[in-house]
């Protein structure tokens, strides 16, 4: 039947995730779409304004808005692609009240009620043919600088940036080197630090924070520079917690001299071990406690993402503390307290707890040739951990049941670092393939298995065939999980997927995994 290939994930992936979520990738933008931004044109260029708005000395003026379109809007047509992404930017100030602006439906506009240039995006929707700003009721504002782009992905211009993607938005990461890393799945979390950007919330001892003052990770200028006024100086913030369960605390951040901060959680219900000490401008761990596990990831532009694990020893609240180690000032931004033994993704709050939904994507088999009775996937994958059971890279499965196919990291009862492949049919065992020491954590691995009648096989990155000459094939089969095997998420990237509609031979399953 020949090979179909497919080189945009959008082509066949059905993606959902019901909130916003974060991810480093290039990002670029297209060209402007605002005629008369800056209110200049003396014919208002092609901005439609009704009864309450007036432009005039380069700002439009609203006073009086009653959330009534014929009164309160001020508008553009201006076709918007489906799906696409666009940066909207403005300057807002003299505000009273609440103004919303939107493409298609209200209800999914953006609602703005802080002065200022701001910054958001929105998603081009079906029907929508204009570009509407419409003041609530008792709304008055003046605007300057309406700005609409649109957000252009991994383009080689495009700079490294923590894009904060709409909901339902898949995100392909790329690493501080600009290697491409792929669909990023994960879990959900909840992010339990409330003010994840202003350190003027966080509770201060001996320390001063000038706010905004250095281009933060997503592009914005949100870090603040804190510095230490005198010894024994630190930010937190007091959070409650469970026994049992393993916190993980990250931080975004930067330093033009040998700035050193330690990322600490309080003694009440953590072990006194659980702490980590780092060179900002080097990114080098100084020193730390037996009690917790670190990391740090690059990010780009001198920015770096500092974590720290620990397991919660007693029941009440602790302290997240960031401690500043001496009087070198460090640039501070993005804040996480998060339930889990590993860091995920970042998650943005700014007065209250903020859940991430979890990453949902699959292909339903129909659209890419499937063949029933054989065939051999290959997956290209990395976990951020493998000590968790159930770390999945892909699953055979119908809509809502378990699965007949699954495989990833440590799935079942397997030790840490196992990968295994898993066949049934209709939920009775045929197979299971288990390879231990597999997997590391952040590292990419390569996994060949194959399913025929009484043929099972499984290679990683180019190991020895492990097979079973006994069973059926998988008979649920109607939809592939990517980057979840049902049980869990991957909590990583899967870098490549391929799926041959064919029992690949042993050496042809241990070639393509090297």
């Amino acid at each position: 039947m020949g090979t179909k290939t497919y080189n945009n994930y959008e082509d066949l992936l059905t993606f959902t995730r019901a909130s916003e979520g974060h991810a480093l990738r290039p990002v670029s933008y297209g060209t402007e779409l605002v005629n008369n931004g800056d209110f200049e044109l003396g014919d208002n260029g092609d901005w439609g304004v009704s009864t309450n708005w007036t432009i005039s000395g380069g700002v439009a003026t609203l006073v009086g808005g009653d959330g009534v379109y014929g009164n309160s809007a001020l508008y553009q047509f201006m076709d918007l692609d489906v799906g696409k992404i666009y940066k909207v930017s403005l300057d807002v100030s003299g505000l009273t009240g609440t103004f919303r602006i939107y493409h298609a439906s209200y209800s999914t506009g953006t609602n703005i009620d802080s002065t200022g240039t701001l910054v958001f995006n929105i998603v081009g929707e079906s029907g929508g043919t204009r570009l509407n700003i419409l003041g609530n009721n008792g709304s008055a504002v003046t605007l300057d600088n309406i700005s609409v782009k649109e957000v252009l992905f991994d383009q080689p211009d495009g700079t490294l940036t923590l894009f904060e993607h709409p909901e339902n938005v898949p995100r392909v990461e790329w690493d501080a080197d600009r290697n491409r890393l792929g669909l990023l799945v994960e879990e959900s979390r909840t992010n339990l630090i409330t003010y994840s950007e202003d350190v003027n919330a966080w509770s201060k001892t001996n320390a001063s924070v000038s706010q905004n003052t250095k281009t933060a990770p997503n592009g914005a200028l949100t870090a603040d520079t804190v510095t230490r006024t005198s010894s024994s100086a630190d930010i937190r913030q007091t959070i409650s917690v469970t026994t049992g369960n393993d916190y993980t605390i990250t931080i975004f951040a930067k330093a033009d001299t040998d700035a050193e901060i330690q990322i600490d959680v309080s003694n009440a219900a953590f072990s006194g071990a659980d702490f980590a000490q780092f060179n900002i401008k080097t990114g080098a761990f100084v020193s730390g406690g037996t009690g917790a596990t670190y990391s740090v990831t690059d990010v780009g532009d001198g920015w770096r993402r500092y974590s720290l694990t620990a397991s919660c020893t007693s029941t009440g609240t602790t302290g997240v503390i960031i401690r500043l180690e001496n009087d070198e000032p460090v640039y501070l931004w993005g804040f996480q307290f998060e339930q889990g033994s590993f860091p995920t993704s970042y998650i943005k709050t700014e007065g209250s707890t903020v859940s991430r939904s979890a990453d949902v994507a699959s292909i339903p088999v129909a659209d890419f040739g499937f063949n029933q009775s054989e065939g051999t996937v290959f997956v290209e994958a990395k976990t951020f951990s493998n000590a968790e059971a159930n770390h999945g890279d892909f699953a055979l499965t119908d809509s809502g049941t378990s699965p007949d196919l699954s495989s990833g990291s440590r799935t079942g009862s397997s030790v840490a670092g196992s990968y295994s492949t898993w066949y049934r049919t209709a939920g009775t065992t045929q197979a299971n393939l288990v390879r231990t020491s597999a997997v590391e954590d952040n590292v990419f691995y390569k996994a060949g298995f194959c399913y025929k009648a009484n043929d099972f096989a499984q290679s990683v990155d180019g190991g020895s065939i492990l097979s079973d000459s006994s069973g059926t094939v998988p008979s649920r089969n109607s939809v592939v999980l990517i980057g979840d095997n049902y049980y869990g998420k991957l909590n990583g990237h899967i870098k490549s997927i391929k799926y041959f509609p064919r029992r690949l031979t042993n050496a042809q399953l241990v070639d393509l995994t090297s």
